[in-house]
């Protein structure tokens, strides 16, 4: 049994680390882009006050309906943007953020353009960026609200 633990934790890292190498490495991207509702988000000035969890997510994502409220309830006692990728209109977002009670601030990324700068390969993707501004982590597929939580402890 501990062969089949190990042999699945491997698996499941080497599949991580595929879909999330071509994520940056090093100095985060400039991120500066209005939400959903208007308002103006900039990574780099967030990274001043602590570490930012950047969620890349979509509507029409299966793993995302898992881990999106992780990420919304982690919003309300930390920094999270999130993407949302090739959803719709504002408008249908907003919609499907309501429906699913999901409280985390979102760009729309209609045509996947701001993913595709930032190396996406699947949804979920999750970076955290850390109070220099460097991505300290990256991840892909699912995670915990415990998962995320340790990841931008590490981050501080």
């Amino acid at each position: 049994m501990a062969k089949f633990i190990v042999l699945a934790a491997l698996v499941v890292s080497a599949i991580s680390w595929y879909h999330s190498h071509h994520m940056p490495k090093g100095q985060a991207p400039e991120l500066l882009a209005p939400d959903i509702s208007g308002r103006i988000i900039s990574l780099q000035k967030m990274t001043g006050k602590g570490p930012v969890l950047i969620y890349f997510w979509a509507t029409w994502c299966g793993y995302c309906r898992v881990v999106s409220p992780a990420v919304s309830e982690l919003s309300t006692e930390h920094q999270v943007i999130t993407v949302a990728l090739q959803s719709g209109t504002p408008e249908e977002v907003a919609s499907y953020q309501q429906k699913h009670n999901l409280k985390f601030r979102t760009i729309n990324d209609p045509a996947g353009a701001l993913s595709a700068s930032w190396g996406l390969q699947v949804t979920p993707t999750i970076a955290i960026v850390d109070t220099e501004g460097n991505v300290s982590t990256v991840t892909s597929g699912m995670t915990s609200r415990l998962g995320l939580k340790t990841r931008l402890w590490l981050a501080n």
